[in-house]
């Protein structure tokens, strides 16, 4: 096998840790000695789980580091007790793919069928050490679980960047929200995005991501676009008011790149006949999407 190209420089270090941390836990798994195999696989499963936020990896990257994770946690599971529902020869099949990670040149094909890892308990994400994802990797990680669990079919992520506003500095805790809904103007799926991180002149920065309820595959099939409203607090007439939405037809809707929304004056209308933009100026909602199989 050829030797894999070098990964982008923040992913580089993650690969090489993870390659050499694999292999010892398969050289212990391989003599006998159980409990460091399972301290080995359960530490790689869980830093594995703590930078799927990385807000560089990819729908590929992510789909496979999900895969390895809860391989791992299937031998650590097999190892306490003493079961044989994933092997210590099946473990092996895991190195080329861990080699390749983040490279591109990834197995077109997972190497261990999904039954023998698919049911298992996960590892949670490591908090110790250098953290990539911050405070923010366990709740990502409990959002990505719960939804793999739930929803059949291509799971959906969302992270909302930033959004351009002229007075931006102005708003008082503003946050998004986004929606769901199909083309009978009926609402699947509503998350609120928190608090902007921070702000500038002309932008509030979000920096948040977000795991939709709904298939891929469902929202096809019922006509569904994505709303995206953009909120603050007023303090004088002591609510929640909605200064102005953006919306994304299915087909726009694109793994791995960045997409780019126009915004429109409020009210938001879900059947999309109402459309006056909010600003002349080339200030957008910033998005990317990442796509899991479930």
């Amino acid at each position: 096998m050829a030797a894999a190209a070098a990964a982008p420089p923040e992913k580089e270090p993650l690969r090489l840790a993870w390659a050499a941390q694999l292999r010892k836990a398969q050289q212990a798994d391989s003599w006998g000695q159980l409990v460091e195999a399972q301290e080995e696989y359960q530490n790689m499963a869980a830093s594995v789980a703590s930078k799927q936020c990385m807000p560089s990896i990819t729908s590929k990257e992510k789909d496979t580091m999900q895969r390895i994770s809860l391989c791992l946690s299937a031998r650590v599971h097999a190892l306490k007790t003493m079961s044989e529902n994933i092997t210590a020869n099946e473990m092996t099949l895991l190195q080329p793919v861990v080699d390749a990670l983040f490279t591109g040149a990834e197995p077109e094909q997972f190497p261990i069928a999904s039954h023998k890892y698919q049911s298992v308990q996960p590892v949670r994400p490591s908090m110790d050490g250098e953290i990539v994802c911050g405070d923010e990797a366990f709740s990502d990680w409990q959002q990505h679980q719960d939804v793999l669990k739930n929803v059949h079919g291509t799971v959906v992520a969302i992270r909302v960047d930033k959004i351009g506003l002229k007075d931006a500095q102005e708003y008082i805790d503003p946050f998004m929200t986004i929606l769901v809904a199909d083309d009978k103007a009926n609402i699947l799926d509503t998350h609120d995005i928190p608090v902007a991180k921070g702000r500038q002149p002309t932008y509030c920065i979000f920096e948040h991501q977000i795991y939709l309820n709904v298939s891929f595959e469902d929202m096809d099939s019922r006509g569904a676009a994505l709303f995206f409203e953009f909120k603050h607090y007023k303090p004088k007439k002591k609510k929640v008011s909605t200064r102005c939405w953006a919306f994304m037809e299915l087909a726009e809707l694109r793994p791995d790149s960045e997409i780019v929304l126009e915004l429109y004056q409020k009210p938001t209308d879900l059947k999309k006949k109402k459309l006056k933009l909010h600003t002349e100026k080339q200030l957008y909602l910033h998005l990317l999407a990442t796509f899991v199989r479930s």
